[in-house]
């Protein structure tokens, strides 16, 4: 028997346009609707399930803020290697620029969906995307809301940054910077937990002047560090950055300025992302298995969806610090 994305594939349409075909969705062309419903009936196409009987369905909807981000990318290649091996297919939102209810009504409005996974969801997005009595089940990777309800799949980010300042304090740094994500995100919360966890341990108290808060994009860690050289402030003997790519920026602005990593100032990164490992110098980092925390969540959902119940709702992985390098 066909599947969906061999039925999208012969009509010269994404898999997404065949399921809302098959959903009646009203924002599809006379032409295409009338080409895929041709190319379901040649191939003796089946829809996986009845209308509104979510428990048979071979579609996930993924929810991701962008593409542009090599976090996001990685869950998504977890995610997508997982539904591929199970005979799955994806439909991919993207929510940056968007109305939070817009993308969520648009995913509700497809029945043929069996789940959602959803990665790093903006405040109050579980609640949009799950306003209908009887939707589809949803599990969250990296971030979820404090107090949701919904099952969630993360890394012990309080461990992995406790993990990372320990390690410089081992290396003989006196002054430890902080350049964290946004203080409404609670992963990036708990990664200043840990950091000011392992210096209370050591006897040390995180100066407030030595955090900065950034939005974990890599013009943020640059211009966070440039801004301080430029105003002739002196920097920490060594940073410990949320991520990579804030990491990776401020070593361009340190470098640019003539300073060495780690001889004038150690950087340390959270991520591990492939970048890490070719960055002048090679970062060290705290590794967070990026792609299995997409694949766990897609098990998740499927279970869900096919009535099961889960041995816990709280999946947290663990990190690995990764020396390189940068500290």
């Amino acid at each position: 028997m066909a599947s969906l994305r061999q039925v999208a594939t012969l009509a010269g349409v994404s898999p997404a346009t065949v399921s809302r075909v098959l959903n009646g969705h009203p924002h599809v062309s006379p032409d295409m609707r009338r080409r895929v419903e041709e190319t379901m009936q040649r191939v003796g196409y089946v829809a996986a399930r009845p209308r509104g009987n979510r428990s048979t369905s071979r579609v996930v909807a993924l929810l991701v803020p962008n593409v542009s981000s090599p976090f996001y990318c990685a869950v998504l290649m977890g995610v997508e290697q997982e539904a591929f091996a199970r005979g799955y297919d994806l439909v991919l939102y993207t929510t940056e620029g968007r109305s939070q209810q817009n993308v969520a009504e648009r995913v509700l409005q497809a029945n043929q969906v069996a789940g959602l996974v959803v990665i790093t969801p903006r405040h109050g997005e579980e609640d949009a995307l799950t306003r209908t009595e009887g939707g589809p089940p949803m599990v969250v990777v990296d971030h979820r809301s404090a107090g949701s309800r919904y099952p969630h799949v993360g890394v012990d980010n309080l461990r992995g940054a406790h993990r990372a300042v320990q390690y410089l304090l081992s290396k003989g740094y006196e002054s430890i910077g902080l350049i964290t994500g946004p203080a409404s995100i609670q992963s990036a919360v708990d990664r200043i937990r840990g950091a000011r966890l392992a210096l209370q341990e050591a006897g040390r108290e995180l100066s407030p002047e030595l955090v900065w808060e950034g939005d974990f994009t890599q013009p943020t860690g640059y211009r966070l560090v440039a801004e301080r050289l430029i105003s002739g402030e002196k920097l920490p003997r060594a940073l410990f950055c949320a991520n990579d790519l804030m990491a990776m920026g401020a070593v361009t602005a340190l470098h640019e300025h003539g300073l060495s990593v780690p001889g004038d100032v150690a950087v340390m990164g959270f991520d591990d992302l492939p970048l890490a490992a070719t960055a002048v110098p090679p970062l060290t980092t705290v590794r967070q298995p990026i792609a299995e925390m997409g694949a766990i969540a897609f098990r998740m959902v499927v279970r869900l969806a096919a009535g099961e119940q889960l041995e816990t709702e709280r999946v947290l992985l663990d990190t690995q610090l990764v020396e390189r390098g940068s500290a």
